[in-house]
């Protein structure tokens, strides 16, 4: 079976894979030929969509050398290299690129204030400061002197650098782009090339100077000095105003281009310094201790000094960089980006460090008698009512996903009350509904691209399999639900049974090795921005690849954490507590700017509910009311949603009453949803418990609206177990990843938990001295003097 054919030239690049072995290569002894499946356990991978099947992803042939023995790099921010002949614009940040029929061009882009159809053009008439937009401008446009390429294919990718090669026949122009790098690296086969200056780029008022090996050209544009650094033996020459030649050596045919910070020696310097030491790759290592309940991450760059002259590569931190970097180096100085100013620094390397406050599965049982009373007479409803949860809204992977999570916080909350009855009828929903999914027998399944590389759920919802879309979004529900199955049931959750299709999901979203054939690395993860996106081919009007829920992301990461340790995985257990700590970091500053130095002065919203490679705005793709813009950054609202307390009190105190303003405003002006005037009244109020578990009861309806993926149960149990406990308070950490500290905001006493997933009791310490022994399998509290 072909996996991939690509014509280029007069050659024709096959990449071979037998079914069998590679079902094989993925699941060692657990799957066999079907004829159009391969079981699984005692579930079932279609190898392909079904015949018929209508939608499929879209091909993504633009690739060329290393990469076309891999799985296609869906769901990043140079995706789009791969699906045309050209590009949409590559955000790398603080630069941006786009390759052309023209050249590849560079630039800086400038921060724009305006309406939503900034970011969303078919909302014309919008009006007030709804959306920043950093649009990519050419400065430089980079084209090769003696031949036209054909076309632009990703040639290379590391974790967080490109190399985009246009060439013709045996010709190229190469360039190598990593995201945080203030230069443009460029290589070229043969001939020479031409640069086309952008409106408004000039020669700067510095002369031309000689440094060693190199020679470098300085130019302005916008009050921003750029640095053309060209070999010794190279040969610049004038034309046009807006155009300059190179004529190169045989011996050195390569050249860079770097925007600086400032013009002061020490820079100027540092620049010359590293412009010929080009990265060649880039590398992220993490490590999850849980004994000190810390991520660390180190972060490494392979370069090659071209020149043969080593020195230290100039490297961009972004602020989630520097607010966890531990033995941070000098900065030279800042550039502006979409993520707020990026700091250039010079080295190979760096390590951040981040806190985890514990991620527990579930919390324990309610002790006031009166409101445990309440809530089991609620479970009584809620589980009656827990089959018409799936269906609502829709039949696919995200809408099914939504219902799973939702039965699943009904079975965790019954067995933390004693309701064993409950919670085993919701453990046989969860699993008959997934395993009629896993089963491949129904008309709901899942499937193998092997053209792409990816697990496909059917039928499609929200272009999850025509443009690969937000599939962390809709599988972490279902690895989520999967997790707590296997705590309860084991042997259920074993590769010899459903494992081993839960496994897929996961690999799916977040494998960890590098350069398969089934499935990318870190599919929907960005390594060095820190955060996901959820568009599968990063085209989107300029602005590159976006996502919306990042709750949903962290969440899916949660999921894998808890699945990993409910499966006895240390390597799954430590890359779920890896992504979920850095994504949580990222987004407190990009989505909700929690340390102020992200949003435009001018962006007045309480938060950015879309994230591009470009920009950020305040809407939703399905609505511009203003309740589920604020929420959908909140849900789905599990023990793993902690991370939310991060946020400073004042900020959720005010952020429902913000809400409520917002929507009178939108009702007054007449446009409507069809949505009622308290939509997702329990998000706002379990957000609001986190901080202020009484303001968040007195602003809770019972009666009012219930989102779709919820139940009144879980509100419940959430606001009252907020009451009970406390807020939760990330002064201090234990030795185990299921755990979590509160602290009554009044009599200040704190009540410590944690979860045992072993088979033995177990000892947790916490860093503040107490220690607790915890029985297997079960939630332990201890409430503080």
């Amino acid at each position: 079976m072909d996996l991939l054919t690509r014509s280029s030239g007069d050659r024709r690049i096959t990449l071979a894979a037998g079914l069998l072995a590679f079902m094989a290569a993925i699941f060692p002894g657990t799957a066999s030929a079907q004829g159009p499946t391969a079981a699984v356990g005692a579930g079932a991978i279609w190898l392909a969509p079904k015949p018929g099947e209508s939608v499929r992803p879209k091909p993504a042939p633009f690739r060329s050398g290393d990469m076309l023995k891999r799985a296609v790099t869906t769901n990043t921010w140079y995706s789009s290299l791969a699906y045309g002949p050209w590009s949409d614009v590559l955000h790398a940040h603080p630069l941006t690129f786009k390759a052309t029929a023209k050249g590849m061009e560079m630039g800086l882009p400038q921060g724009r204030t305006g309406p939503i159809s900034g970011l969303k053009n078919w909302a014309a008439g919008s009006t007030g400061t709804t959306a920043v937009t950093f649009p990519h401008q050419a400065d430089f446009t980079v084209a090769p002197s003696d031949f036209e390429p054909q076309d632009a294919r990703l040639r290379y990718a590391g974790d967080w650098n490109i190399t985009v090669e246009m060439a013709r026949e045996q010709a190229y122009l190469r360039s190598h782009i990593l995201h945080g790098s203030p230069f443009g690296y460029f290589e070229i086969s043969s001939g020479g090339i031409h640069i086309q200056l952008g409106a408004g780029v000039q020669a700067a008022d510095m002369p031309a100077s000689t440094t060693g090996n190199k020679q470098v050209h300085y130019f302005k544009a916008r009050g921003q000095l750029y640095g053309l650094y060209l070999p010794a033996g190279a040969q610049l020459s004038g034309g046009p105003a807006d155009k300059v030649s190179v004529k190169f050596s045989e011996q050195a045919r390569y050249f860079s281009i770097g925007i600086l910070p400032q013009s002061d020696a020490t820079t100027l310097k540092a620049y010359a310094d590293a412009a010929f030491v080009f990265v060649e790759d880039t590398q992220v290592q993490w490590a999850y201790d849980e004994a000190q309940s810390l991520v660390t991450t180190d972060y490494r760059m392979t370069t090659r000094p071209m020149d043969g002259v080593a020195a230290e590569p100039l490297m961009g931190l972004y602020l989630h960089h520097r607010r966890a970097q531990v033995s941070p180096a000098p900065v030279l100085g800042q550039l502006p980006s979409v993520r707020g100013p990026i700091a250039i620094s010079s080295g190979h390397t760096f390590r951040t460090e981040l806190r985890v406050n514990g991620l527990m599965p579930m919390w324990p049982a309610l002790l006031n008698k009166p409101p445990a009373q309440t809530l089991n007479e609620l479970l009584v409803g809620d589980r009656r009512r827990a089959n018409s949860l799936f269906g609502k809204m829709g039949n696919g992977t995200y809408w099914t996903g939504k219902a799973l999570g939702a039965v699943t916080q009904l079975m965790t909350i019954a067995e933390q009350q004693g309701d064993e009855s409950t919670a085993a009828q919701m453990e046989k929903v969860l699993k008959q509904r997934l395993e009629s999914w896993f089963s491949g027998k129904g008309l709901s399944y899942f499937a193998h691209d092997a053209g792409v590389g990816t697990v496909l759920g059917y039928p499609e919802e929200y272009f999850s399999v025509s443009a690969m879309n937000d599939h962390h979004f809709h599988y972490g529900y279902w690895i989520m639900a999967a997790a707590h199955l296997a705590r309860r049931d084991p042997q259920w959750a074993s590769a010899q049974q459903w494992g081993g299709m839960v496994n897929l999901l996961v690999r799916d979203i977040a494998t960890a090795q590098r350069k398969r054939v089934d499935f990318p690395f870190l599919r929907n993860f960005d390594v060095y921005e820190g955060h996901s996106w959820a568009r599968g081919n990063s085209e989107f009007f300029g602005l590159g690849n976006d996502q919306e829920s990042s709750s949903e992301a962290i969440h899916a990461w949660a999921a894998i954490a808890q699945w990993g340790q409910a499966t006895a995985d240390p390597a799954l257990k430590a890359l779920g507590m890896y992504l979920y700590a850095t994504e949580s970091a990222s987004v407190l500053h990009y989505w909700f700017n929690a340390h102020g130095n992200v949003f435009h002065p001018d962006y007045r919203q309480p938060l950015a509910s879309m994230v591009f490679g470009g920009g950020y705005g305040f809407s939703t793709w399905w609505t511009e009311e203003p309740r589920q813009i604020m929420g959908i950054n909140l849900l789905p609202i599990t023990p793993a949603s902690v991370y939310l307390t991060q946020l400073p009190t004042g900020y959720v105190e005010n952020f429902g009453r913000a809400a409520e303003e917002a929507r009178r405003l939108y009702d007054r002006s007449g446009q409507s949803d069809g949505t009622t005037h308290d939509i997702w009244q329990d998000i706002y109020a379990s957000l609001l418990a986190l901080k202020n578990p009484v303001m968040a009861l007195e602003s809770w309806n019972p009666r009012g609206s219930v989102e779709v993926g919820e139940t009144r149960s879980r509100t419940f149990f959430w606001l009252y177990a907020l009451a009970e406990m406390g807020v939760p308070d990330s002064s201090v950490w234990a030795n185990v990843m299921s755990h979590a500290v509160f602290m009554d905001p009044k009599t200040k006493k704190k009540t410590y938990l944690a979860y045992n997933p072993s088979e033995k009791p177990l000892e947790v310490r916490f860093s503040d001295g107490v220690v607790m022994s915890v029985e297997p399998k079960k939630v332990a509290r201890f409430v503080g003097p």
